[in-house]
């Protein structure tokens, strides 16, 4: 009952908050919102402060998964900054202690968890990030970006216009977070004694997409394979943490996330 109390608030937030900010035409954004230091500092004060209830990495526990977008992603900036700050009244959403600067930066880290990360970019030095990705971090091996590039993994040319910063971070922290559903490795021994290896692209239960990491794709008749196999972790290599220094991991985050085909235009959003 509780929770339905709180995503009832929520819902009723929405209006209220459209109806406040309609009444102040010209007021730009908090200078927090979609600052990367403050939603760097927002991350470390969630942790602390949030964590707790909605899990260190925002998937949810006792409260809700703030990664997903759910009914509390419509709310506008000053309802999202209101709920952190006050609570909600009657639901499992207690007030923070948090100062009024504070809660602004969870809010810019909250927002940042849903929207692309061109549009809130997190701190880090783009072109050294630039520098992890073609060389000591290796993931030109298998990665594209506008044409250059392995193909064995996906293309990540509009990664920055596609994905949240977090979701990004976390496919390279850790590729097996997901179950990976859609980047699945996979080693097909045909009936002929041939050996194919490489990433599924579609299966049905008669046939299998294949692409080996030349980009070929094999075009499988499961009746003439002997066997199948498919790895039980992302192809994506999971040792980055250890590879990387916390510097170099945020750097490449940074330059992954100013990844789009089309420059974002902040005056588009508004």
């Amino acid at each position: 009952m509780r929770r339905m109390i709180a995503v009832f608030l929520f819902l009723a937030a929405v209006p209220l908050a459209a109806q406040h900010d309609a009444g102040k035409e010209g007021k730009g954004r908090h200078p927090a919102m979609g600052n990367p230091r403050a939603i760097e500092a927002g991350r470390k004060l969630f942790v602390n402060s949030c964590a707790g209830c909605h899990g260190v990495s925002a998937e949810g526990g006792r409260g809700p998964n703030l990664r997903k977008r759910g009914v509390w992603h419509p709310l506008e900036d000053d309802a999202m900054y209101t709920i952190i700050r006050k609570g909600l009244p009657g639901a499992d959403m207690p007030a923070s202690n948090l100062t009024e600067e504070q809660a602004w930066q969870v809010a810019a880290f909250v927002r940042s968890l849903t929207s692309p990360a061109m549009e809130h970019p997190p701190a880090g030095n783009v072109q050294a990030g630039e520098a992890v990705f073609w060389g000591k971090g290796g993931c030109q091996n298998c990665h594209r970006i506008l044409g250059r590039g392995g193909m064995l993994g996906p293309d990540l040319s509009n990664v920055g216009a596609t994905r949240a910063t977090e979701d990004i971070r976390e496919s390279v922290a850790d590729p097996d977070a997901d179950g990976f559903p859609r980047y699945k490795g996979a080693t097909v021994v045909m009936a002929d004694g041939r050996s194919l290896k490489g990433v599924a692209r579609n299966r049905t239960n008669y046939s299998l997409q294949l692409q080996d990491a030349q980009g070929n794709l094999h075009m499988i008749d499961l009746a003439k394979a002997k066997q199948v196999r498919f790895a039980e972790h992302s192809p994506m290599p999971g040792n980055y943490k250890q590879l990387l220094t916390k510097q170099e991991m945020d750097d490449l985050i940074a330059f992954l996330s100013r990844q789009s085909v089309r420059p974002f235009d902040a005056a588009e959003k508004k």
